[in-house]
């Protein structure tokens, strides 16, 4: 089966599952949650003395080449690997499979991290005890 072919047969799949999302934006979304239901228990506003906890989702980004990266994002203390086809998460020749990115002036990896928190906007509301979804998720390379 050829590679092209390969990543249309993800897709539908995507489309006919219960949830009508894939694994990988599932366990991204579960992680967005669970930060979420923390922060939303921890006090409002900082006192002096009072120590400020807050929980952040980070998903963590390799090279591949020049122009394409991997994704991670640790779950209970194990680094996972993030596949989000709808993202742009594809399958490429060479078993170098990841995220295209080209361009765009500024960082590719926060360029990707953006379309990943624009395809987990469609199911949940990021903006649960925040003004906006960048102060909690955020993007490192490693």
């Amino acid at each position: 089966m050829d590679i092209k072919r390969m990543n249309a047969e993800i897709a539908k799949d995507i489309k006919k599952s219960d949830t009508g999302m894939s694994h990988g934006l599932e366990m991204f979304i579960k992680q967005v949650k669970r930060a979420q239901e923390f922060n939303a228990q921890q006090p409002q506003a900082w006192r002096p003395g009072e120590e400020y906890r807050r929980q952040f989702v980070t998903v963590y980004f390799s090279w591949i080449t020049d122009n394409r990266l991997n994704a991670y994002i640790v779950i209970d203390d194990q680094l996972e690997r993030l596949a989000i086809p709808e993202a742009g998460w594809r399958l490429y020749a060479n078993y170098k499979d990841g995220y295209q990115a080209n361009g765009y002036g500024y960082s590719k990896p926060v360029h990707i991290l953006e379309a990943m928190v624009f395809q987990a906007k469609k199911h949940i509301d990021l903006t649960v005890g925040v003004d906006h979804w960048q102060p909690f998720i955020k993007a490192k390379v490693i």
